[in-house]
């Protein structure tokens, strides 16, 4: 019984960072504060990675589209989805570097 608690437990965590992919965010261990998710209902289906900018306020200052790996191909949609991204918070603290960078996935579906 623990045993399985334990696997619940672990599965759950490590889906907190699921989308954010790859970069100095996701090894420095810096937590995303925001409760806006990685998955947006639009007409236009596929995966968008995007490479965002986060200064030491945690605020995201630039959101770049990554073209490896995306499928939509919708500007009206990957204009949407660089908004979504620009409202992200992460964690505050003066010990991260002025711009601190990752990469994330964000999925769109139709509703």
């Amino acid at each position: 019984m623990k045993t399985a608690i334990v696997f619940i437990f672990m599965a759950f965590s490590s889906m907190a960072f699921c989308q954010l992919v790859d970069g100095p965010i996701v090894t420095d261990k810096r937590a995303l504060i925001s409760t806006i998710g990685f998955k947006l209902i639009d007409n236009n289906e596929g995966v968008l990675f995007y490479e965002l900018a986060v200064d030491i306020t945690g605020k995201v200052t630039s959101a770049t589209l990554v073209k490896e790996g995306t499928t939509v191909v919708s500007t009206p949609t990957k204009i949407k989805v660089r908004n979504h991204l620009m409202q992200l918070k992460f964690e505050a603290g003066t010990h991260y570097p002025q711009v601190h960078k990752v990469k994330v996935k964000v999925t769109t579906a139709k509703q």
